[in-house]
């Protein structure tokens, strides 16, 4: 018997349904009417509900994260930023300190709002990360309670692990050397499943804004950066 954990085959079931008899729903009203149908406010309260109930693909079992490559000067290959390094190991000491299981995609965007690079992204999009600060924690005290465990460190997800990897391709295929949280944060708009992605399109900042803020330095509204 399906429950609310079944939500995206029960929007699929949905679509077919409603496809035999001539109408057309896209996967997100579909969802979005599974979330109401389930006495929800919307698709992200019940993703929410869902992550917190049981654990996901992204928060599966995945092998730990490769250690972080030693900076190198610029010109030599790819590598992370000295600030990226310290970011990614506070996100696993973030969830450390709460006892979870996994470190989480958003773990990871809890701790890009203090990484310097991302931050310098979230101000020049308006985004107030004080207020984005506040939901985010509030939700990983929240929602990811049930990731709790006795001991041992908190493991990547399979979304913590993709986000590094298409920064890290990005950033390749630009032809740059240094991966920063700028580069992570623009990642995360590729988790559209996650709550992160939720949370920062909430909070305002769009995919868009954030590129054009990176490669251009354009600011939101409309002026350069220094």
């Amino acid at each position: 018997m399906r429950d609310f954990r079944d939500a995206k085959a029960m929007a699929r079931t949905l679509r077919q349904a409603l496809a035999a008899k001539g109408l057309s729903l896209s996967n997100s009203e579909a969802l979005e009417l599974v979330a109401k149908m389930l006495g929800l406010r919307d698709w992200n309260t019940l993703a929410s509900a869902i992550l917190a109930a049981e654990t996901p693909s992204d928060v599966a079992p995945s092998p730990p994260a490769p250690p972080m490559p030693p900076p190198r000067p610029l010109g030599s290959g790819q590598f992370f930023s000295p600030n990226l390094e310290a970011t990614l190991h506070r996100a696993v000491a973030s969830a450390n300190r709460r006892k979870h299981q996994y470190t989480t995609v958003e773990h990871l965007l809890l701790e890009l709002i203090e990484d310097a690079d991302s931050a310098a992204v979230l101000e020049a999009c308006a985004v107030d990360a004080a207020a984005l600060r506040g939901t985010l924690a509030a939700f990983v005290d929240e929602h990811l309670a049930s990731l709790e465990r006795e001991g041992g460190d908190a493991v990547p997800t399979a979304g913590f692990h993709r986000v590094v990897q298409r920064a890290v391709i990005h950033v390749q295929s630009a032809g740059r050397d240094a991966v920063t949280g700028a580069n992570l944060l623009v990642a995360i708009f590729s988790e559209r499943e996650s709550p992160a992605y939720a949370l920062l399109t909430e909070a305002g900042l769009t995919r868009f804004d954030a590129v054009n803020f990176i490669a251009h330095g354009v600011r939101k509204d409309g002026g350069k950066a220094a």
